[in-house]
């Protein structure tokens, strides 16, 4: 049997996720390009769902974001392709766009990363009137974060993603303060009033800059992840209350 490197395996595995492997031999690998800006497009408005630690529910918030809207939307996933929470949530696959794998739930566009490194796309859909950028911490820290913490910097909307749990609540305090600005922290669990003692006194240590609110845990998707069913009602119905405090903000 011959040895393979993980470097080697992990290209091979990146392959197979693009599918080109359906196409026979791959030619020699090129390097690739890091973008360093992007901008929005005209009439689109971004909001950045972060997750402030892995697990806690980014990828479900963003979509519920984007699906409770009401108007054509998408959320663009900016991850690992293999910690992709999106991989079973389509209702339709709509194939590849250059570095892109696409989906589509109703009005709402699934984007996804063939590759780590990959540009947040231009619209397909002129139409579109809210993108939301499911990503992680790494954004709002000081290394690491390249060119989408760069993006991050210049929107006005951050949503930061926790669990009513307190070692979630520091990793929100944590965020918050390395991003150093306003933002909404939604934190997904029990409502406020039902939050442990612990938890509420952790809360208190959380930038009066940040609003916080409070998101409904499913327990369905804790076991299934996001699927192509509707996401259930009490989803939607928080999402609403995180749309209408963006929409307070200014842009």
């Amino acid at each position: 049997m011959t040895a393979h490197s993980v470097a080697e395996l992990r290209e091979a595995w990146r392959a197979i996720e693009a599918g080109e492997f359906a196409h026979g031999p791959r030619s020699a690998p090129t390097a690739r390009s890091v973008a360093t800006a992007w901008a929005p497009a005209p009439g689109e408005r971004v909001v950045a769902v972060l997750g402030c630690a892995g697990g806690v529910g980014a990828s479900t918030v963003a979509l519920a974001l984007a699906t409770a809207s009401g108007a054509p939307a998408r959320v663009v996933e900016c991850g690992p392709p293999m910690a992709s929470g999106f991989s079973a949530a389509a209702n339709a696959e709509l194939g590849t766009e250059g570095p892109w794998r696409r989906g589509s739930r109703g009005d709402v566009l699934l984007e996804r990363p063939i590759a780590g490194d990959a540009t947040v796309p231009v619209p397909t859909e002129s139409s579109v009137e809210w993108t939301f950028v499911d990503t992680n911490w790494t954004t709002v820290s000081g290394t690491g974060a390249g060119w989408l913490g760069s993006v991050q910097r210049t929107l006005d909307d951050v949503v930061l993603v926790t669990n009513a749990t307190v070692p979630g609540i520091r990793r929100l305090e944590s965020c918050a303060e390395l991003l150093g600005r306003d933002a909404l922290g939604v934190v997904v669990g029990p409502t406020a009033t039902r939050w442990p003692r612990p938890v509420k006194v952790a809360a208190a240590g959380i930038p009066a800059r940040v609003h916080v609110t409070d998101f409904p845990l499913d327990s369905r998707l804790q076991v299934t992840g996001l699927t192509p069913d509707p996401l259930p009602s009490p989803l939607l119905k928080a999402a609403q209350n995180v749309l209408a405090l963006l929409r307070k903000e200014p842009t």
